[in-house]
């Protein structure tokens, strides 16, 4: 009888265990895709979320000029890049004189995202200003230039003073933080704030074109289309693996960035003599998402169904 206790005992034990060690297998989700229009002139900034396969926002690449970093510590200053907007730094002449711009040294953010690496830098214990150039407008002429004075910093908001080279059309401007988005941008043509980011929590792509920086000093910046990250996404990239091949118990296995341009533009080669993009299908990303979920995702076309450019064509998958 002891016996016969024992071995239950011992059945129970083993039985139980193998009930816990039990792992069920990840399902993934279903093979979506999605067309993202940025327009034949590449005119619109696309906000797009993974796990609902949707676009959250979208507007015009014109219509803001810089974003200010949000958070009480918070004082880093954007350019808009897909503008090709960048900044020069002056500190030998009063802000009042006016300025010429020839030969001042021409900065631009990195594309990586690494707010270390901003045209503005650490402007808090400067004692100069700031010459921007606006870019481009979506017809290729010159948006002009605006001397920036940043006057004031601190945890609750940024105060600017600017106006053209010539001193004409002076402003000044408050810019009050606002946590729920990373970045607050303004425009100079309305002098106010313009809402272009969505909440962070809501995004994870950004189809855009930006300002990439090249090594070669004899074009040291280039503007491109391509995809940008929320801050708080996650990228591997793979070319060894098909997409089908590709699943969740691979994810060890991979190393991920959270530089912004890690998707960037080189999913897509322009062809010269056809004067035709191509897109890789085989350059798979692997996405870590706002939620900590894991998406593959695959480019596999740049036009629409008219044959326009500027239609990126995305396949995703949750893994």
């Amino acid at each position: 009888m002891r016996k016969l206790f024992i071995y239950i005992i011992i059945l129970s034990f083993f039985s139980c265990e193998k009930e816990e060690i039990a792992i069920s297998p990840h399902s993934p989700g279903n093979i979506q895709t999605n067309q993202i229009e940025l327009g034949t002139d590449y005119r619109f900034q696309t906000f797009y979320d993974l796990g609902s396969n949707s676009i959250v926002s979208n507007n015009l690449k014109t219509e803001w000029d810089l974003g200010f970093e949000n958070g009480i510590d918070g004082y880093n200053i954007i350019l808009n890049s897909s503008t090709y907007s960048s900044l020069a730094y002056v500190d030998n002449v009063s802000f009042y004189d006016t300025i010429s711009i020839s030969n001042l040294n021409w900065t631009w953010d990195n594309p990586d995202g690494n707010l270390d690496s901003t045209a503005f830098g650490d402007y808090r214990n400067k004692n100069g200003f700031y010459v921007y150039d606006r870019g481009f407008d979506l017809n290729g002429n010159s948006r002009g230039y605006k001397k920036i004075l940043i006057d004031l910093i601190n945890e609750f908001s940024y105060q600017i003073i600017y106006s053209n080279l010539d001193n004409s059309e002076p402003n000044s401007f408050t810019i009050n933080k606002d946590n729920s988005v990373e970045f607050t941008c303004f425009s100079f043509d309305l002098n106010t704030i313009k809402n272009i980011q969505p909440p962070i929590n809501d995004w994870d792509l950004l189809f855009t074109q930006y300002t990439h920086l090249y090594s070669d000093t004899t074009t040291p910046a280039y503007l491109v289309t391509g995809v940008v990250l929320n801050s708080e996404v996650l990228v591997a990239e793979d070319n060894s693996f098909s997409f089908e091949e590709i699943n969740y118990s691979m994810i060890d296995q991979l190393n991920f960035t959270s530089n912004k341009d890690a998707i960037g533009f080189d999913w897509k080669e322009y062809n010269f003599d056809a004067g035709f993009y191509t897109v890789n299908s085989n350059l798979i990303y692997i996405i870590k998402d706002r939620q900590q979920r894991y998406f593959k995702l695959r480019f596999i076309d740049f036009y629409n169904s008219n044959g326009d450019k500027g239609y990126p064509t995305i396949e995703i998958q949750e893994l």
